[in-house]
């Protein structure tokens, strides 16, 4: 399917986003999903829903901060900019102290701890997987990923992993979407919720919700 027609499937959808018990991560996973498009006017009609919806700009901003994980600078930065353009930051001046060595081991604590949420017992496979073919990978991995970025207090758990899950269908990502719909479950959320996650980008991202069917029968 060409982006244009999934830009406009997901746009159409949008308009018809429900308000319900899960609201929240489901919009936030919508919202991933949009990004992961990278249509500026997709964004910032997204942008613009959730902050009807009494989303709080500071949870949409942690959904573009993670996406740069799973999407790259490239999307993460479009996504910025639209969320700029539409809620301006208030903190625009504020200067970034860089990180010490103590906050850069907390990281990596927490994103230990994390990641084995995530991941319950298949944590010690991955460690051996990863480190086996690129040991920095699996540092870089904890301390960046889980620690320095999906730690961050700013969404719970989740929602994080259901902004995850929604761009690994819309990539069609199968490895990485099984560990993540696993991941979702781990970490606390109700199998219904994953469910209606996936519905919502079916018609935008077939491909991506067929593979997810699959992985339902393994949950």
């Amino acid at each position: 399917m060409k982006e244009p027609a999934r830009v406009k499937l997901l746009g159409h959808r949008l308009e018809q986003f429900p308000v319900d018990e899960w609201m929240s991560a489901r919009y936030l996973g919508f919202l991933s999903a949009a990004i992961t498009l990278a249509d500026e006017g997709l964004v910032e009609q997204t942008i613009k829903r959730g902050l009807d919806l009494s989303i709080s700009r500071s949870q949409i901003y942690e959904v573009i901060l993670q996406s740069y994980l799973f999407l790259g600078f490239p999307r993460m930065l479009i996504a910025a900019e639209c969320l700029n353009r539409v809620s301006p930051s208030l903190h625009a001046d504020e200067k970034i102290a860089s990180p010490d060595l103590s906050e850069v081991d907390d990281w990596y604590s927490r994103g230990e701890l994390l990641c084995k949420r995530v991941y319950g017992e298949s944590f010690d496979r991955l460690r051996d997987r990863v480190s086996a073919m690129a040991p920095e990978v699996f540092r870089w991995m904890i301390l960046e990923g889980y620690g320095k970025v999906l730690s961050r207090p700013g969404l719970p758990a989740i929602e994080r992993e259901a902004c995850i899950v929604a761009c690994l269908v819309m990539e069609n990502r199968p490895a990485q979407l099984r560990s993540h719909m696993m991941g979702m479950v781990n970490v606390g959320a109700d199998l219904a919720l994953l469910k209606r996650l996936t519905e919502d980008l079916s018609e935008a991202a077939p491909d991506g919700y067929q593979t997810s069917r699959e992985i339902f029968k393994l949950l």
